[in-house]
């Protein structure tokens, strides 16, 4: 693990609000195995650590000119991933009360089943529908399919920022809809959707 000097680390830091890739890099290898770790330790899932530590590096690259050098870097760092496993966490649930949505529990009587199924499925293909073609697709790929950010950006060949992005969007999107037409699932997401 690469430990840099408080002064070498306001150096970087300076360097980096100019766009200065190798600072990025420098305090990247510095903090991201402990940040890896410690997301591990908090998501209980290597791949969701992973696209939540990449998450983080983007939003630093991209927030890069108003980091003060005088403040602590880690504390910016933790509190950014905290929020974004806040935001992971959420989605998660969110995702997990959908999929019980479209596939209920094989105990439940078979009548209600077969219509709750097939209407949580109707009210998701309707919402999707709703997305742009990109949105959709990129939702689907992560949330429906499981792919990571590095695999959908293989294959779209599009940056994890504008994944990120899209994703946020439809889930955005897919909430204003849902609201409209299923009580059920709003009653159950609002704590989740609306808490800071």
């Amino acid at each position: 693990m690469n430990i840099i000097h408080i002064r070498d680390e306001k150096e970087l830091l300076r360097r980096l609000r100019d766009g200065d890739e190798f600072a990025f890099k420098g305090l990247y290898e510095t903090y991201a195995p402990r940040l890896a770790a410690r997301l591990i330790q908090l998501l209980r899932s290597e791949e969701l650590a992973e696209d939540v530590l990449q998450d983080l590096f983007i939003k630093i690259w991209e927030i890069r000119q108003t980091i003060n050098p005088e403040l602590s870097f880690g504390a910016l760092l933790y509190k950014i991933a905290a929020n974004l496993s806040k935001n992971v966490y959420r989605r998660n649930v969110y995702d997990q009360l959908m999929r019980r949505q479209i596939n209920p529990d094989e105990s439940h009587n078979p009548i209600e089943e077969s219509f709750n199924q097939s209407e949580a499925k109707e009210l998701l293909q309707a919402a999707l529908n709703k997305l742009t073609p990109r949105q959709r697709e990129v939702y689907i790929m992560h949330k429906i399919d499981g792919l990571s950010y590095q695999q959908i950006s293989s294959q779209l060949n599009i940056s994890s920022s504008a994944i990120n992005h899209h994703i946020q969007e439809a889930n955005k999107q897919l909430k204003k809809i849902l609201k409209y037409k299923n009580m059920y699932i709003l009653a159950v997401l609002i704590p989740l959707f609306f808490e800071k």
